[in-house]
Formats: structure tokens, sequence, C-alpha cells
């Protein structure tokens, strides 16, 4: 892995002779990039879809994960021990933590940071960070993680030749949770003083730490996760629970609820606008 750092430091201002570059994405938010990619086969690996291709002249290995913050590491590390890859970004859909971004602005994260992980103290939550081991084997708490400099200026490049207007580089954090309230959104804005939240970046990051690898995580608002839902998630979830994949429980739940269409039309539109986004930027990253 040392090798593949000093590879990148001296090609910091370009890619393309480094080896395979490590791409991990939810399933649904993966499909724009891929049609970049010239990807000939897939390969299930412990729940995750691997391929590798070219995108442009720059190898690639992908890692297509279900949503989470274990989906996400299990795909990062499948691309470390299956294919050696020398870096990681994240990319995909973030809710907004800050008023001023609106649907497609395009995150860069500085740093990543576990949102859910601490303590509960009496009635209080203190964010500790997650526990790790450095280089040296001391362990210790890893409350941030810091992106790679080098590939987040490439980033923020490739946004500007797109004509990206709404760049924003800061933290993102990242949860086991889908946050839709305005109270919880508050909080992580002052206590992380984080830009948007996820459920992936600071789990791939904290993968490529544990390997000494360089990481990135590219982000694109799909929502603002201060928007308070009115669904009844407890019934959906009884819907979508894997033990019961009948397609009839989520229509009747659908047409139960008719006010639900047009937030989840909403949603979707705004997922799918995050992913060519964000799925944009990635390639002109690695084309150039």
């Amino acid at each position: 892995m040392l090798v593949s750092w000093i590879k990148l430091w001296y090609n910091r201002d370009g890619m393309g002779d480094l080896g395979q570059i490590g791409l991990v994405a939810v399933h649904r938010e993966l499909g724009p990039l891929l049609k970049a990619v010239d990807c000939p086969a897939e390969e299930p690996h412990a729940g995750v879809i691997l391929r590798t291709g070219l995108l442009g002249r720059q190898p690639v290995a992908l890692a297509e994960v279900l949503v989470g913050p274990v989906n996400a590491a299990l795909g990062a590390q499948a691309l470390i021990l299956r294919y050696g890859v020398v870096g990681l970004v994240s990319f995909g859909s973030a809710g907004a933590l800050e008023p001023q971004l609106s649907r497609g602005a395009l995150v860069i994260a500085s740093r990543a940071m576990a949102h859910d992980a601490g303590f509960f103290l009496g009635h209080a939550f203190v964010p500790s960070g997650v526990m790790g081991r450095d280089p040296r084997g001391r362990i210790g708490y890893y409350r941030a993680f810091e992106a790679d400099p080098v590939w987040t200026a490439r980033a923020q490049s490739a946004a500007h030749r797109l004509g990206i207007r709404a760049v924003h580089t800061g933290t993102v954090v990242t949860g086991n949770q889908a946050i839709f309230a305005s109270a919880r959104t508050r909080w992580l804005r002052r206590t992380f003083h984080a830009l948007a939240v996820d459920m992936e970046s600071a789990a791939v990051a904290q993968v490529a730490v544990a390997y000494q690898l360089p990481w990135l995580a590219v982000r694109a608002i799909s929502d603002r996760a201060s928007e308070d839902w009115s669904l009844d998630f407890a019934r959906l979830q009884t819907c979508l629970d894997a033990r019961r994949p009948s397609g009839w429980r989520r229509w009747s739940y659908l047409l139960a609820h008719p006010g639900a269409w047009r937030r989840l039309w909403r949603f979707e539109r705004g997922l799918r606008l995050a992913a060519r986004q964000a799925s944009r930027v990635v390639e002109e990253m690695f084309r150039a």
C-alpha cells in the first residue's frame, strides 16, 4: 500500500498510470457513471456487485453497494482486497444541512465524520468518533477522516470545467440513519459544522484510512434533510421488509396514503439529479 501512496504523490497532476481507482456508490446511484465505463462483466461478492473497466484511459474498479455504512465498507474493502485499488472515491447523493444548498448543488468532502458514533450520557448524546488503530498499532478514536487534498482539488477543478456553479467543500457526516427531521438537521449542523449528510462517505473513508489509502467523497444534494416527511414509516417499513418482498404491499401503502405519491416522486427526482451530477464530476475528474 505504501507503493501506491508514493505513486499517487509523484503523479498528483495526473492519474492515468496509477493503477485502478476504486469507486463506491449505492446501486441506484451508480447508473449514470456505468454508461461512461466499459465494464465487460460483473462479479457478486459478499452482497456487493463488483465491476472493472476503463473510464477514458483510467482503469477503475466499481463497487455497487446497498445503502448504509456497513454495506459501503464491504464494497470498499472488496475493491482493495480483490483488485488492489490505489484509492477510494465515494459518490452519490446527500441531504443538505445548510439552508443555502439546493438540489443539484455539489459537495466535495474535505473530511467525513460518523455522526452516530458516541456515548449516551444521561439524556445527552456525546459524539466520540469511531475506534481504530493508527499505523503504529495504537488504539484511539477517529473523530474525523481527512480527504486527500490532491483529489479534492481535482474534483473542484472538474466541477468548474463542467460549469457547475454551486460547488461547496467541507464536512460531510455519515450515519446509519436517513434524516428527515428539522431538529436533527439543526443538531448535525451545529455539532459537526457539516454541509451535508449521507450514509456511506465516512465508512468508505474509514476503510481507506485503515489501509493507508487516499480517499474522496463527491456528493450532490438530492433533498433538504430538514424537510419533515409525514410518511407512515412504520407501515412503509413493513411493506418493504426483505422477508416480505411482495410488490402488492408497496402498492397498498401508496393507495392508502395518496399524499405519499408526490413526496416520493420529488424524492426520486432529487436522487436522479444528484446521481447524475456526482457522476459527471467523477467522470470528468478521471478523464482529464
